[in-house]
């Protein structure tokens, strides 16, 4: 039989492939791959901006951490500030009686109290820190509070034996507390086994936020030596600045009244002011125009009169504290701790300090108005310092204040 010619050829390859659907050809797989690499490079890149935000923000977080713990405990620490303050009576003298007693007529109270609250530049109400601004840049403040800070002491008992008193369970004990930023070394307070590795790990010299919290037994307050308060302001935490971490090797029974609670800290602002809600005629540093004060003073410096009571703010808690800290980060910090920058160091301290001078323009320092940053903060920016302001307004319930 014959075939025909049509019934004689061979299938094309088209249709053999005809059942597998149509190929690409190398042109749409090029281009296929290129569009494939750039959607890869454009996913890449998102992928690497959002990992760098992360650990920018998680490295911000962890840097200003120790900065944000230790401005809660500063801020619960004032909270508890108190002056227990109390009406004693001021008496005439009349004469004497038969038997030689003095007659005397109460003529009217007046306010009392033991204990002082005292806040203001570091470098004018803290001894041996007058004119350094450079190492003790901002405010302190100091104060007494039922913190029940103790340690164990022994008594002289029977037979000259000596027990020790168990203070553990003395909350409420009276205590000294201060706060205030100082610049220098951690050589007295490194660990001692960082010394024996030959300067492997060097000396860190850092601005840090300081903490004095003598025990309830060395509370100085009560010392007759410096009876009557206002006679001997200021007087009662002369230790402050020798009473520091001298031994890495300290125990509880001989442990350091000041030490570090948080590094980098550039400075501390301390305003008293009071509530000026319904009374649009008293500013609110009225009390405190230059951040000094002293609830010894029946007025302090700079303030004038806001009450008709001839005793002024003395031996009266401020009602309001507004507390300011500005911290930086490692990086900064260390770049501030390096010899080269020195002078910068110390020219900016000086800055800062020169700036925390006037209550009223606190605002306008760390905030900023109009549109700008803060004249304080500006200064941080210029040096391209990474910071970060911590800032609360802290009633005092201890205040007892009125008009």
């Amino acid at each position: 039989m014959k075939l025909s010619a049509a019934s004689s050829r061979s299938p094309s390859p088209r249709r053999l492939r005809s059942g597998a659907g149509p190929a690409f050809t190398l042109i749409e797989l090029l281009v296929s791959v290129t569009f494939l690499v750039i959607l890869m490079l454009v996913v890449s890149q998102v992928i690497g901006i959002v990992q760098r935000t992360w650990v920018r923000a998680n490295s911000r977080v962890s840097q200003f951490r120790e900065a944000r713990q230790a401005f809660d405990t500063l801020s619960r620490s004032l909270t508890q500030a108190t002056l227990n303050n109390y009406w004693d009576n001021e008496f005439d003298t009349l004469g004497t009686d038969a038997a030689g007693q003095q007659i005397t007529l109460a003529k009217e109270y007046f306010r009392q109290s033991e204990l002082q609250f005292v806040c203001g530049p570091t470098g004018r109400i803290v001894p041996g820190a007058a004119g350094n601004s450079q190492n003790y840049p901002g405010h302190a403040v100091f104060f007494q509070a039922p913190l029940g800070v103790a340690s164990l002491v022994a008594t002289t008992g029977a037979g000259g034996s000596g027990q020790p008193v168990n203070t553990e369970n003395m909350v409420n004990l009276l205590c000294g507390r201060g706060y205030f930023v100082e610049w220098g070394s951690d050589a007295s307070f490194r660990p001692a086994f960082l010394e024996q590795l030959n300067n492997a790990v060097p000396v860190r010299s850092r601005l840090r936020l300081m903490e004095y919290s003598p025990t309830a037994e060395k509370n100085r307050i009560y010392d007759t030596s410096l009876r009557p308060i206002t006679s001997h302001s200021m007087e009662w935490y002369q230790d402050v600045l020798t009473t520091g971490v001298q031994d890495a090797n300290e125990t509880a029974q001989s442990r350091a009244f000041t030490r570090p609670i948080a590094e980098n800290i550039i400075a501390l602002v301390i305003s008293p002011q009071v509530e000026v809600t319904g009374n649009a005629n008293v500013s609110p540093y009225a009390i405190a125009p230059q951040f000094i004060y002293d609830s010894t003073l029946k007025i302090n410096p700079g303030a004038s009169p806001i009450n008709a009571s001839p005793q002024g703010t003395q031996h009266l808690l401020p009602p309001l504290l507004k507390v300011s800290m500005v911290a930086l980060d490692e990086r900064s910090g260390e770049f501030l701790s390096r010899e080269e920058n020195s002078q910068m160091r110390a020219q900016l301290l000086t800055a800062i300090a020169g700036k925390l001078q006037n209550a009223s323009s606190l605002s306008e320092e760390l905030d900023g108005s109009q549109g700008k940053v803060g004249t304080l903060v500006q200064l941080l920016l210029d040096q391209k310092l990474n910071y970060r302001v911590f800032s609360t307004t802290i009633p005092l319930k201890q205040a007892r204040w009125s008009f």
